[in-house]
């Protein structure tokens, strides 16, 4: 699909939109393919319910031993063998031409995750911006946040069954923060508290095979009581190979992505990864994407 003018001003305006993907026979199948790989490496008995504050952050897990802490599970998608047969879902045109438009085309990816939680499982990720990439002394709100810079990265949550775990504060991606949000994020500018309330938030919810586009300034939150279903949620990144890229695209790690590993991509993702680490050789520096934004000023593409 693909998505028209009143789609993109809502996008640039909003910060996100919601849009049906797949079909939600496509995103079920899909979805039995991923438990079928948990599954494998399920361990079953006793499960430890505490609350694992750390984990709940992105780090990424291992696929062994999965289930036996009632977690939020974070799995990289791109580098892990175990997922191969998933990644055709990264380069389908039902994805992509909604974030041509968005940005521009040309697109690289640089981030492909999995979300994975058993019903009973607790999660909180705290209210944030994507932008721990940056020393809190060097995040300069106001360019940062303005809505005359192009942002050059788009991300995605693409739910494989009934989701209500994203929270975002609408049109928050292109102003400063307002009085209520700088008291939130008065102790760091990178995550708020846990119990920090955010004035004007919203829950996207989701069926399997639908889409949220969002821009990752956006202030956001994975937030789920106690999961009452299996989530199952596609993350994805992607940049566009004609702009500079932000800080968000330096998530890859070359030695990952060994000669023989390749080979067993399909060559739609090998030739995604190839233009990924092409674009790093242009851009290496990651912390220019930022201490250089008044070269990166321009209007959306339309």
């Amino acid at each position: 699909m693909t998505i028209g003018a009143d789609d993109l001003t809502r996008f640039h305006e909003q910060g996100y939109l919601l849009l049906d993907v797949l079909p939600e026979d496509d995103a079920i199948a899909l979805r039995r393919e991923i438990d079928g790989i948990l599954d494998r490496h399920r361990v079953y008995g006793a499960v430890d319910a505490s609350f694992h504050r750390s984990e709940n952050q992105h780090h990424g897990d291992r696929l062994a031993g999965y289930g036996t802490k009632a977690k939020h599970y974070y799995f990289h998608l791109l580098t892990d063998p175990s997922f191969l047969s998933i990644q055709q879902v990264f380069h389908r045109p039902e994805i992509l031409r909604p974030i041509e438009r968005i940005l521009g085309g040309s697109l690289v990816i640089n981030n492909a995750s999995l979300f994975a939680a058993e019903p009973g499982t607790c999660y909180s990720l705290p209210w944030h911006r994507d932008v721990i990439q940056i020393p809190q002394h060097e995040i300069d709100e106001a360019a940062i946040y303005s809505q005359e810079r192009f942002h050059n990265s788009v991300q995605i949550n693409l739910p494989l069954a009934d989701d209500e775990t994203l929270w975002v504060v609408p049109g928050s991606h292109r102003r400063v923060n307002s009085a209520g949000e700088a008291a939130a994020f008065a102790g760091s500018k990178h995550y708020a508290p846990l119990d920090a309330v955010m004035p004007s938030a919203l829950n996207v919810r989701m069926r399997p095979g639908q889409a949220v586009l969002y821009n990752n300034n956006i202030i956001h939150r994975g937030h789920n009581q106690c999961f009452t279903v299996p989530r199952r949620s596609l993350h994805l990144g992607y940049h566009s190979a004609l702009r500079p890229p932000t800080w968000h695209f330096y998530l890859l790690d070359e030695r990952m992505f060994t000669a023989a590993y390749r080979a067993r991509m399909s060559p739609e993702v090998r030739l995604m990864i190839d233009q990924y680490f092409a674009c790093r050789l242009r851009y290496p520096r990651m912390e220019d994407t930022w201490r250089g934004l008044s070269a990166d000023v321009a209007i959306p593409p339309r």
